[in-house]
């Protein structure tokens, strides 16, 4: 994806949000995960689940249905799940796709 197309993304105010269905509509917008990745508690309580339990995901295929911005996905490939499959319906899973590959997974 270009770069450009994903910024002006990052930054939707929902003004076609009747062209969408709502539920996955209000988890389109980068604004709702940001608040979700913002809240360190509960981001660093799956992280620690996830890595310190890393023979759990050790060599296993992981199925992360509604990924998000990816990052339960992210966590469980680097606790060494052998293949991560990030399942998204709604159109963060744009960002997801940039945020994956620029964590070189």
């Amino acid at each position: 994806m270009v770069d450009a197309e994903y910024r002006r993304q990052m930054f939707d105010d929902f003004s076609n949000r009747d062209k969408h269905d709502y539920y996955f509509g209000s988890y389109s917008s980068f604004h709702i995960h940001e608040e979700m990745l913002k809240d360190t508690v509960r981001t660093r309580t799956y992280q620690r689940a996830i890595m310190d339990n890393g023979a759990d995901f050790k060599d296993k295929i992981v199925l992360d249905i509604g990924a998000g911005t990816g990052i339960l996905s992210i966590f469980a490939a680097r606790a060494g799940a052998k293949h991560v499959y990030a399942i998204e319906f709604a159109e963060i899973a744009t960002f997801a796709r940039e945020i994956i590959k620029k964590n070189n997974l």
